[in-house]
């Protein structure tokens, strides 16, 4: 039996529990067995918000900070394996940015204070960074097709605000939400209902979470109670941590899970409506 079959014995029940939250009781021979068909359900009542995490999933952050290392390296005459101290240093981004300019400026003994020059720093990255044309086509599309997108991202305004605009996901997305506008940031569920009021819901209807880091993005959005889409960038997943619901390389794939997952459950549910007539 396979999973549309298996779709078909549960007859899922889908109601409302006193808080008013999607409540979905099972039914049937093989409803013990169905733990992976659950989560279809679950998409089957799921409404169409999309909810994408900017550096590394929407864009390239990692080569845009490899070029402005290697512009900061010749600028300041820095000597050998300073390009690849930096890039280590920066582990990806996933350091604070006052510690990381606070350590550059220690190491390679700079006249001007580490606050000087991370406000550089964020003045150029939105101008190194870019968005492939198929990502924001692949937004545009999701938008078409009657989803709600916004962006969450941890940062200062400026930087992260200077990327979406330059990169035009202004024009593909419904919302943004930058930690450093908001005083909130990701894992916290504050941030991801923040973002979903941009759109104009909250996160009781659930919804997706797309984006590279396992605590920030998965674990965040788990937590908050969306489904959950690992773009991996060719990276394993953290033996500690519960997987998330589906694993993807590229955004541009990761784009095509939240419409096919309603795909999928439209389809099974117009199959179950001709089969009880």
């Amino acid at each position: 039996m396979d999973r549309d079959e298996i779709l078909v014995w549960i007859s899922p029940k889908i109601g409302k529990n006193r808080r008013g939250r999607t409540k979905i009781s099972l039914a049937g021979p093989v409803a013990a067995a169905a733990t992976g068909t659950v989560r279809a359900i679950r998409l089957l009542a799921m409404q169409r918000l999309a909810l994408f995490d900017l550096d590394n999933t929407l864009v390239d952050r990692s080569e845009a900070f490899r070029r402005w290392a290697v512009e900061f390296c010749a600028d300041h005459e820095l000597p050998d394996g300073a390009l690849a101290w930096l890039i280590a240093t920066d582990r990806d981004g996933a350091v604070p940015r006052d510690w990381f300019f606070g350590k550059v400026t220690e190491r390679f003994e700079l006249a001007a204070p580490a606050e000087e020059t991370w406000r550089r720093y964020r003045r150029r990255m939105p101008e190194l960074v870019s968005c492939r044309p198929e990502v924001l086509a692949s937004l545009a599309l999701l938008r078409d097709d009657g989803w709600r997108v916004a962006i969450v991202t941890n940062g200062q305004v400026d930087n992260q605000l200077g990327k979406i605009m330059r990169t035009g996901l202004d024009q593909c997305v419904d919302a943004w939400t930058v930690s450093g506008e908001v005083g909130i940031r990701k894992p916290a569920r504050e941030i991801f209902e923040a973002a979903a009021r941009g759109c104009g819901l909250d996160l009781l209807g659930g919804g997706w979470t797309i984006g590279d880091s396992p605590v920030l993005d998965v674990e965040g959005g788990r937590a908050a109670g969306l489904a959950t889409l690992w773009v991996s960038r060719g990276k394993e997943w953290p033996a500690e941590l519960a997987p998330p619901d589906r694993t993807v390389t590229d955004v541009v794939a990761a784009v095509q899970v939240p419409a096919g997952s309603r795909t999928v459950c439209a389809a099974e549910r117009s199959r179950r409506q001709r089969a009880d007539r």
